[in-house]
């Protein structure tokens, strides 16, 4: 009787360590992958040596980059910040894996586009960057095709929540315990992103043979700021999270300048993606992220 050998598991190192994806990543490892997570504590992406002196101690096969500068409005006046994680660090990353020959999977965004179009953007369409962070951001995506041109993709998603960390979903939840009338932006169009879904998407690229240069991800559906909140009450009350109605008043973003300026609108066109898996409905996987937060009955 013949006895097949286990296949190798795909070594990976992913960069992120709190933030909402790397713990959506942790969530969600394959069987066959052995992923290491590391945080800024553990690896500082800022520093060449750093990250060679970690590559050369461990081999991987895989590098998932989930971490950035991600405070858009700080971004405005700490823009040295923003370049040294979002653009040098995937440099570095970049040269890195290339010397290696490790497959490289950077996150990027939505925000690389200036919002004037009234279609999603698709992989093509150029970058045209209205904030520091967008700029920084694309920075980092020519830096990786730059120094790792054989074996390296950018995946841009847009909105992301989850029940990890800070984000819209659970600042939205937090505020409607509190309060009975919101105040919502409803001139800023965009898609929703689970990050548990994101996820799921990133580990499916990871076994793909080959990778396109540029993937887009997020949940399906186009939807505003407004909209993305009334769903949010009706969901909150509908699980038992809310107890009581909240008045949602949409308001032009005029009336709530921020440091950085956001696009209007910013849909991603992921039809590349849902060859390889198939995206659901943004108010679907909202659901389950509500769900998931009352299953862990603790502030957020």
């Amino acid at each position: 009787m013949s006895i097949q050998a286990t296949p190798p598991k795909l070594r990976t190192l992913v960069v992120g360590h709190n933030g909402q994806l790397a713990q959506a990543l942790r969530t969600t490892i394959p069987m066959d992958v052995a992923a290491k997570f590391c945080g800024r504590n553990q690896l500082d992406i800022r520093s060449a040596r750093k990250i060679d002196d970690l590559l050369q101690k461990q081999p991987f096969d895989l590098l998932i980059n989930a971490s950035g500068y991600t405070a858009v409005d700080a971004a405005e006046s700490q823009i040295s910040a923003a370049f040294d994680l979002n653009h040098r660090a995937v440099k570095h990353l970049a040269m890195n894996c290339e010397k290696r020959r490790i497959k490289l999977i950077h996150i990027s965004s939505d925000y690389l586009f200036d919002g004037k179009q009234t279609r999603p953007y698709n992989v093509s369409d150029i970058p045209k960057p209205i904030n520091v962070y967008g700029h920084s951001k694309l920075a980092g995506e020519q830096a990786l095709f730059e120094y790792h041109p054989s074996n390296s993709t950018v995946v841009r998603s847009s909105w992301l929540y989850s029940p990890f960390g800070n984000n819209f979903v659970k600042t939205m939840l937090k505020l409607m315990m509190q309060q009975q009338q919101l105040n919502v932006i409803d001139d800023q169009f965009g898609s929703p992103t689970s990050a548990i879904e994101l996820a799921h998407f990133i580990w499916q690229l990871a076994a793909q043979e080959t990778l396109s240069p540029i993937y887009h991800w997020s949940d399906s559906g186009i939807t505003s700021w407004f909209e993305f909140a009334r769903q949010i009450e009706l969901l909150g009350r509908t699980q038992g999270l809310i107890t009581h109605p909240v008045t949602i008043v949409p308001v032009h973003s005029q009336k709530y300048p921020a440091a950085a300026q956001r696009p209007h609108f910013s849909a991603l066109d992921c039809q590349l993606s849902h060859a390889i898996r198939a995206a659901k409905p943004w108010q679907e996987n909202l659901s389950d992220v509500i769900q998931t937060l009352k299953q862990q009955a603790k502030e957020f």
